[in-house]
């Protein structure tokens, strides 16, 4: 039998880790080009937390680990956690401990970057999946718990059919008695940009910055303003909407604000708007059960994916 061997990722070997991620990883379209977006251009991303598994001249496994070296935007510091957001291993080899040995070498090195702990998967801002998803790959979910990695909890991805949305009656009548109170919620113009990152700032620190930069570059290059909703008062944003394609969200509402309703018109403002531009679905990665209770269940999104986001102490 061939032997099996272990390296650090290089360039060369793309396509073919590429085909790998495409084979096993069946729920995930992990294109290429994906991966090249995602993993080779983030630069928090090192090849020696790349670690790869040959058999001869064939890929058949592939992990990806990540120790974070430049702040998420103003995001709270995550020098002591590592990441791992990729784990693969050929189906034809699996159960012949390349798995352990791919996840072992992501550990060290995690631990060689001074890390104390290790998340699967919530690396923000390219991560691919909030966790195992537990129904398209149980043997995944299995094999963490298996080498002492605990759930920590079990976020759901969900999903709507555009064609069927209508906007309840007593959404529109909320809609109308906020108006009447002054809270405008309309698309982007660029005079709400300060308004704007100043609730982001001080709402929803990190990620949710970087969202917004990116649509509204896009939007100033020729996007269409209604990828982003904004909810302002007296001068003040209290809440904002985001859409990309079929992808829904992020959203969000000041916490003070919560139970006016803002949250239910900004979903419906974006809702519409992702259907009068042709889109068919709208679909979001990452929510939790109670989330999903108060906001998205009405609008006719129900769940597709469960995932398990884990943690391991080291």
């Amino acid at each position: 039998m061939t032997q099996l061997t272990f390296r650090a990722f290089a360039g060369e070997l793309l396509p073919p880790v590429a085909h790998l991620l495409q084979r096993v990883l069946t729920a995930d379209p992990l294109s290429q080009s994906l991966f090249t977006r995602k993993v080779l251009l983030d630069p928090n991303v090192e090849l020696q937390g790349m670690p790869v598994a040959c058999r001869g001249d064939q890929v058949v496994g592939f992990g990806l680990s990540i120790a974070r070296k430049f702040p998420l935007e103003d995001a709270t510091p995550d020098n002591d956690i590592g990441y791992i957001t990729l784990l693969a291993v050929d189906a034809a080899v699996q159960k012949q401990g390349i798995g352990t040995k791919l996840l072992a070498h992501m550990e060290q090195y995690l631990q060689s970057r001074g890390r104390k702990k290790v998340m699967v998967s919530s690396y923000a801002p390219n991560y691919f999946t909030p966790g195992v998803d537990v129904n398209a790959y149980p043997g995944g979910l299995q094999f963490f718990l298996k080498h002492g990695y605990q759930e920590v909890y079990r976020p759901l991805s969900m999903e709507c059919p555009l064609q069927n949305l209508r906007v309840p009656d007593w959404v529109q009548a909320r809609q109308a008695e906020l108006a009447r109170e002054g809270v405008m919620i309309e698309t982007y113009r660029p005079e709400l940009i300060p308004a704007l990152f100043e609730f982001l700032k001080q709402e929803f620190v990190g990620e949710w910055q970087r969202f917004a930069r990116e649509a509204i570059g896009r939007i100033e290059s020729g996007d269409a303003p209604d990828r982003v909703w904004i909810a302002h008062e007296r001068g003040q944003v209290i809440g904002f909407s985001h859409y990309e394609h079929e992808r829904f969200g992020p959203i969000g509402v000041s916490v003070s604000e919560r139970g006016r309703g803002i949250g239910q018109a900004l979903l419906y403002r974006t809702l519409s708007a992702m259907r009068q531009r042709g889109l068919h679905i709208a679909y979001f990665m990452w929510s939790d059960d109670r989330t999903a209770e108060r906001l998205y269940n009405e609008a006719g999104f129900v769940e597709s994916r469960r995932f398990a986001l884990l943690r391991k102490e080291f």
